[in-house]
Formats: C-alpha cells, sequence, structure tokens
C-alpha cells in the first residue's frame, strides 16, 4: 500500500521469470491446485540446515515447537504443491539463520552487549494505520529501521562481518518478485519491498514460537499450542537479532529503533519484560474497516501457499480476544505509558502524526526531518498500487454485527478521533 515500487494492483509483473521457474505447478483436473505437503519433517530439516550451513550447532530445543509448526502447516494448512515447496523453503531458511546467528554468537559474544535503548513500538491491530506510521518515521533520518531483507535474512552467511550483503538481498529480493506474481493483490494492501521498512514478523518468526506463521495458511493446532505454551521466546529473539543486525553496522547504537507488528495487542506486558524501556505508540481505527481490510489481505497471503480461505468467525474471535487483552492491559497502566493515533492522524498531514510522537518520545522533530517525511508521503499516497477493496458481507459479515461485537472498544475510538478533532 505504502512501497515505493512495483506493479499495479491489478496487473503481474512483465518478463520475470518466477522464483519458481524451475519448480512443477501442478493443478488438479478443477483448475485448483494439488494438496500436498512439507517435504520433511521436522527433525530432517533440522539436520538439513545443519549440513547447508555447514553448522553443528544443538538446535533440538525448538525441535516441540517446530514439529508443532510442521504438523499444522501439513494438516491444517492444505498447502498446494508450491505452496508446500516454499513453506518448506520458508522455515529452512530461518533454521539456517538461526544456527549461523548461534555461531556468530559463539564467536562474538559481545553482540549481545549491543544496546537496544529505547525502542519504539508501534502497536496497533491489523489494518490501523501501523504500517503507514512505522514507514513514515523510518523516512526521518531519526531512526533505526528493518527493512525487509534485514528481517528475511538477519544472519551472516560466512560469520564474516565484513562480507557482502549481495546474497542475501538478492534471495529476499526474489522472494519478493515470486510472491508478488503469485498474489499481485496483495499490493494493495501490503507491499513488501526489499529495501524498504517492514515489520518484524520475519525475525519473531525465528522463534518458531510466534503467531506469525499464520499469515500464510490456517493454522489452528499451532495457534491452540501456542496459546497454551506462550510467546515470549518471540520477544527475546528479536531482542537477540536487533543487537545482531546493529553489531553487523545495519543500525546505529545511537539512534533508537522504529518497530512494528500488527500481533502485539494484548502481549504487552510480554513485550515490556523483554524490553522494559520501550516506548509504546498505539494505533487505532474502527474494527467495521479493519476486519473487512484483514480478511482480504489474508485471503492475499494465503494464496501462494494455500486454496484455503481464512475463517472469517474465526478471525473475528480473534482480533475481539486480542483487543480485549489489550483494554485490559491498558486500563491497569498509567496514561502516560503510551500513546494512542487515531486512523484519521495517519491519512492526514505526515507532522499531524510524527509530532506528537516526536514529544510524546522525548525527540527534537527537526525541519530536516518533516521535509523528509512530506517527501515520503507525496511520493507513497494511500491507494498507490490500487484500492484495497474489501466489503464485510463478502466475508459473510455486518456492520451492526461488527459493531456490537467491538462496542466497547468503538466507543473509545470514537472518543479518540474526537479528542484529537477529526469528528
Amino acid at each position: 500500500m505504502y512501497g515505493e515500487s512495483g506493479t499495479r494492483c491489478t496487473e503481474r509483473s512483465a518478463g520475470h521469470t518466477g522464483y519458481l521457474s524451475a519448480w512443477p505447478h501442478p493443478s488438479s483436473s478443477n483448475g485448483r491446485s494439488l494438496i500436498a505437503i512439507l517435504r520433511h519433517t521436522a527433525k530432517e530439516m533440522l539436520d538439513l540446515a545443519k549440513v547447508e550451513t555447514g553448522i553443528e550447532h544443538d538446535d533440538s530445543a525448538i525441535l516441540p515447537a517446530l514439529e508443532r509448526l510442521v504438523d499444522s502447516f501439513n494438516r491444517d494448512g492444505q498447502p498446494h504443491e508450491q505452496g508446500a515447496v516454499m513453506l518448506h523453503e520458508r522455515i529452512l531458511r530461518q533454521l539456517k539463520n538461526r544456527l549461523r546467528l548461534a555461531r556468530d554468537l559463539s564467536a562474538h559474544p559481545e553482540i549481545l552487549s549491543e544496546p537496544i535503548d529505547q525502542p519504539i513500538f508501534i502497536n496497533g491491530m491489523a489494518r490501523t494505520g501501523s504500517t503507514k506510521t512505522q514507514k513514515l518515521l523510518s523516512a526521518s533520518g531519526d531512526f533505526n529501521y528493518l527493512t525487509f531483507w534485514n528481517a528475511f535474512n538477519p544472519a551472516l552467511l560466512s560469520g564474516d562481518p565484513s562480507e557482502s550483503p549481495d546474497l542475501r538481498i538478492a534471495d529476499a529480493d526474489a522472494y519478493t518478485r515470486w510472491f508478488d506474481e503469485q498474489s499481485p493483490l496483495t499490493k494493495c494492501g501490503h507491499s513488501f519491498e526489499t529495501h524498504e521498512p517492514e515489520e518484524e514478523s520475519d525475525i519473531l518468526g525465528h522463534s518458531m514460537m510466534s503467531p506469525v506463521w499464520f499469515g500464510w495458511a490456517p493454522l489452528g493446532s499451532y495457534l491452540e499450542w501456542l496459546g497454551e505454551v506462550g510467546m515470549k521466546a518471540q520477544f527475546a529473539m528479536l531482542r537477540t537479532t536487533l543487537q545482531y543486525l546493529q553489531w553487523q553496522g545495519y543500525a546505529s547504537a545511537s539512534k533508537r529503533w522504529i518497530l512494528k507488528s500488527p500481533l502485539y495487542s494484548g502481549l504487552e506486558s510480554l513485550l515490556l519484560d523483554t524490553f522494559p524501556d520501550a516506548t509504546l505508540i498505539m494505533t487505532h481505527r474502527s474494527n467495521a474497516e479493519t476486519i473487512g481490510s484483514g480478511l482480504k489481505l489474508l485471503e492475499c497471503f494465503y494464496l501462494p501457499f494455500t486454496d484455503l480461505k481464512p475463517d472469517p468467525l474465526g478471525y473475528v474471535q480473534g482480533v475481539k480476544e486480542a483487543t480485549d487483552l489489550h483494554m485490559t492491559w491498558r486500563a491497569s497502566q498509567p496514561a502516560a505509558r503510551f500513546l494512542d493515533i487515531p486512523f484519521s492522524a495517519s491519512i492526514d498531514a505526515p507532522e499531524l502524526t510524527a509530532r506528537p510522537i516526536y514529544e510524546y518520545s522525548g525527540l527534537t522533530l527537526s525541519e530536516a526531518a518533516i521535509r523528509r517525511m512530506q517527501a515520503w508521503s507525496a511520493a507513497n499516497p494511500q491507494n498507490k498500487y490500487g484500492r484495497h477493496h474489501y466489503r464485510l458481507e463478502d466475508f459473510g459479515l455486518t456492520h451492526s454485527g461488527i459493531m456490537e461485537t467491538f462496542s466497547a472498544y468503538e466507543t473509545f475510538n470514537d472518543s479518540l478521533e474526537v479528542a484529537w478533532g477529526y469528528r
């Protein structure tokens, strides 16, 4: 939606052979792809990661989580053949990154001394303007931020910090091109760009204990298990990886990090256990808009991997649970613990969003930073790649039903819009 390059949502990239050009694309007689399974078990993938990296590190502690994840992809996700190949590669890539990270932590224990001071987390549910807020602030020049390729391939291949990142970047770039080919409408809602700011979901996924994995296919049994065992490991993985990237020279200890994920609502206490000095920015929008938008985007995310669709009622239930947990948590906190930003501000003039965030974070907003954010905003208007079309009715939902389900939150959101002068 806010990326800087790419095709219109209704077009496919011309002339690109595709990330999977050498792999088959079988279909059943009704035109739908055949259901397949990942070609290795969890244990086999752990062993394969060792073989392909040449690193003999014992990472078996994650085997129970990995077994749950692989089993859920196979049973709940029902990938088509291409999806099974790419999910296998996605998991294997992250297992190899884990081994390389472990190798470098062993060789360079000073990595864990890298300071991650007062990171700024944009904590809004999906489709609340959090992505634009993150990218806008990243354009200021005042913050560290993750690019897509940083999160996709955070680990050094050789262990030598002077190595060229070209192979890691090329791998990430090939993936984004492949994804755009397989699901061109995704760019209407969220554009994956190799060198552009991106949320940290891929890093969280490296923990193998994160709900971010359900972004590629339904994972009911895995998510149920995850709710039982907890999700704190993903935040430890995030902190260590930020230190690792900073040590590699992709960020400066003198700048604060801008971070963002739509899955932090309700998990604020876990986040603060790992980042106790974090600054929390909460983006908000009516669920009458976010639910339909989120379901449509999730459909687009699933398309390269499975023919299944997201379950609308399950999605609403998940958003409701996360929202309720967030509202309960915030009621226990002093008002100064977080800053609320309404959606209307995120689509207004850049400084109207940035200025209160800078003030709340104790930072000085320079005219130069404002100009850089204004330039980014002008180059990345809403609907740049085409309108993200969705209707609640397309998912068997109604406006009145959503408003009733989220009545307490909707009252809060209305009051926030009023307080900011938008109603």
